[in-house]
């Protein structure tokens, strides 16, 4: 693998605008390579990021007409077979690569902070590089998010990268959605937590899924790494304990390190053995804090205090697409959040209550992934308990595939309405949806539009709709109206 880390290799990067891909890009393009890319959507505000940094971004159709045969083509696990590039590049006989492979041999090179876990990774990792970046250790950061305002290259800019051990640091996002975080040996990892989802790579078996993530431990261990640990996870704890070097972390007394997080002032203490500190953080929760410890002890490992970290992180402006404000418009709030699996919806829509206590949500839910729905159905629902009143847009299927989507769409909306009630919004189409939203919008409402897919999108039309005065014009697809009808009784 390291014969194509060669300075000026030419890397061609498949869905290229997508989180983890685009880290990927700026990295390379950070050691040296050549790199373009190709996406279905070239227009978007990642596109003009890459731009900026001299990354440029095409279309499939003409990516595929100008592939070289000395580049190398790199995919994630997201890109079928059938790919307009992949063809392309089998065709001309690039080489082809996944995007973990040339991740992990270029992290080889680094002292590797790996952050793990089914929720909250992306945050975490983040809080990590920003608390390295802010007390002058200059790390390389690849993680499949951005901090709010926040340029990870102005992180490290100006800074004498520190090294351990003879490498400098870096802070990376594992997945373990495809099991591709066993490809790193980490010298500090991170397990937030282990949560029943991406069933479908581990056979079907929670159990595959544990020991997964105890092998990626394992893995550190035998680096004579450092594993943190949610404590509170009792899978997590299982794993930790078993190995020599190790600090739990959580909200339960036997861990190491205490989390004593008060609700009603949104703030938390911080305790060790012989220890003890304050910890407010301008945009915090209770899983913010938690994440925030574990971020400030995997620092530790590379001469950061604990409590140097806290004092940093307390001003962490959060990441995009985690409750991040979009927009604010004569007391109507309107933020967007990544959150999918219900574990996730829950813990956000209980961090909204923290933060904006007593006032009403109204949530614009765009499930993710049949696999996902189909797994956790009924879980949808009770994680819904509170909203003041629910959009539930039919399931993005991210390039999955199932039978009859319309059924799955029609049981899901049937479990959901059994639990919330009224709350759910009658279905209708989208842009009628958002006019309703508008007109009934208070200067208390808090309108979350949630999920990884293009629902974020929805939520910036919502804004300019908010914002701009003009009437909400729509129709009703006639193949819609009669579905719209049966299932609105």
């Amino acid at each position: 693998m390291s014969e194509f880390l060669r300075p000026g290799t030419a890397f061609l990067l498949v869905g290229i605008c997508g989180a983890g891909m685009s880290s990927l890009a700026v990295l390379l393009r950070g050691i040296g390579m050549d790199v373009r890319g190709s996406d279905i959507v070239t227009d978007g505000p990642e596109a003009g990021r890459l731009t900026s940094l001299g990354i440029r971004v095409m279309s499939e159709t003409e990516a595929a007409g100008t592939l070289r045969h000395d580049e190398v083509v790199v995919r994630s696990s997201a890109i079928p077979p059938n790919n307009t590039m992949l063809l392309a590049a089998t065709a001309v006989g690039t080489s082809i690569l996944h995007r973990t492979d040339v991740l992990s041999a270029i992290a080889s090179r680094y002292f590797l902070i790996a952050v793990s876990g089914t929720h909250g990774k992306t945050t975490t990792s983040g809080m990590i590089g920003y608390a390295l970046g802010r007390q002058g250790y200059g790390p390389t950061i690849c993680v499949g998010g951005h901090i709010a305002g926040v340029d990870t290259a102005s992180l490290s800019a100006g800074a004498v990268r520190k090294q351990i051990q003879g490498r400098p640091i870096m802070v990376l996002e594992t997945d373990e959605s495809d099991g591709s975080f066993l490809k790193f040996h980490p010298d500090v990892a991170v397990i937030a937590n282990i949560d029943n989802d991406h069933l479908g790579a581990y056979g079907g078996k929670f159990c595959n899924l544990v020991g997964a993530f105890a092998t990626f431990a394992g893995q550190c261990s035998e680096r004579g790494g450092l594993i943190v640990g949610c404590g509170d996870d009792r899978e997590v704890a299982r794993i930790v304990q078993a190995l020599p070097r190790h600090v739990l972390y959580g909200q339960d007394s036997p861990n190491q390190v205490c989390v004593d997080y008060n609700l009603h002032t949104n703030t938390a203490t911080v305790r060790r053995e012989g220890w003890e500190q304050p910890f407010v953080m301008e945009r915090g929760d209770e899983k913010s804090y938690l994440n925030a410890v574990a971020a400030g002890l995997a620092c530790e490992e590379v001469g950061a205090t604990l409590a140097d970290s806290l004092r940093v992180l307390a001003g962490f402006p959060g990441m995009e697409r985690r409750m991040q404000i979009l927009a604010e418009h004569e007391g109507t709030l309107v933020l967007t959040d990544h959150a999918d699996h219900p574990t996730e919806i829950r813990a956000t829509l209980q961090a909204l209550s923290a933060r904006y206590a007593g006032r009403p949500v109204v949530l614009v839910l765009q499930p993710h992934r049949f696999s996902r729905v189909s797994a956790c159905l009924g879980d949808y629902g009770p994680a819904l308990a509170g909203v003041s009143r629910i959009v539930l847009l039919d399931i993005f299927p991210a390039g999955e595939t199932v039978e009859r989507p319309e059924d799955l769409n029609v049981t899901l909306r049937e479990s959901v309405k059994s639990a919330v009630g009224d709350a759910l919004i009658p279905r209708m189409p989208v842009d009628q949806t958002l006019g309703v939203l508008r007109a009934s919008a208070t200067p208390d409402d808090v309108i979350l539009f949630m999920g990884p897919g293009d629902v974020n999108r929805l939520g910036l039309k919502f804004c300019g709709l908010l914002t701009s005065g003009n009437p909400v014009q729509y129709h009703v697809v006639a193949s819609l109206e009669g579905c719209i009808k049966r299932e609105n009784g």
